[in-house]
């Protein structure tokens, strides 16, 4: 790709995000995001989106590039235990939705009723299930994970708690302080873990 196509499309998914967020999904056009963007409809149509859908599926992906969220996965890959792993899961999915929860959130509000959209939330929940059965199976093959609870129950659990919705409860709506979020969830999430095998102190013998 070249550089001016690459910077054409980097100033279409900031015009999309910013209008997207302010407006929603469904009251705007794709010809409006390319005026925003200085870029001819029919150029956005030939060269880069068949569609709004389209777009709005390549900027959940170039969101991602652009706010450097990778960078927030580094401990979560590092962690040596699966407790270590599972604490590290809920603050990377915490702080990753705190930089981009306006477009996460405009996502989930469209997708209720347009296939586009859907499909968009749909790629981004499965990166999320992936990071969090990643931290759950982790924790299982350590041993820790209670025996009333099944890996899909704890992951389904989980993603309820990290959900957008929880966030912009919580967060946008709520006040709290992600840091807070993460140490609630944390808390909670720690239900899923069986006590550690405690080994008893071997009896000292009395003397003869």
């Amino acid at each position: 790709m070249s550089t001016q196509k690459e910077a054409t499309r980097a100033r279409l998914f900031d015009a999309a995000r910013r209008l997207l967020v302010k407006g929603g999904f469904h009251h705007v056009k794709l010809e409006d995001i390319a005026e925003a963007a200085g870029v001819s409809r029919q150029a956005v149509y030939k060269s880069h989106f068949a569609s709004k859908a389209e777009l709005l599926l390549e900027l959940v992906r170039y969101v991602h590039v652009a706010e450097n969220l990778d960078e927030l996965t580094v401990p979560y890959f590092a962690a040596k235990t699966g407790r270590d792993m599972l604490r590290e899961m809920i603050r990377t999915v915490v702080l990753i939705e705190a930089r981009i929860h306006d477009v996460a959130l405009a996502i989930s509000a469209a997708a209720l009723s347009d296939a586009g959209a859907a499909a968009a939330l749909a790629d981004r929940l499965a990166v999320k299930r992936g990071a969090v059965r990643g931290a759950v199976e982790r924790v299982k093959a350590d041993g820790l994970l209670r025996d009333d609870w099944q890996t899909e129950d704890a992951v389904d659990m989980l993603l309820a708690l990290l959900s957008v919705d929880t966030y912009e409860q919580l967060v946008g709506q709520g006040g709290w302080e992600p840091e807070r979020l993460i140490e609630r969830i944390w808390q909670l999430a720690q239900g899923l873990l069986s006590e550690p095998t405690q080994t008893k102190p071997r009896a000292r013998k009395k003397p003869a």
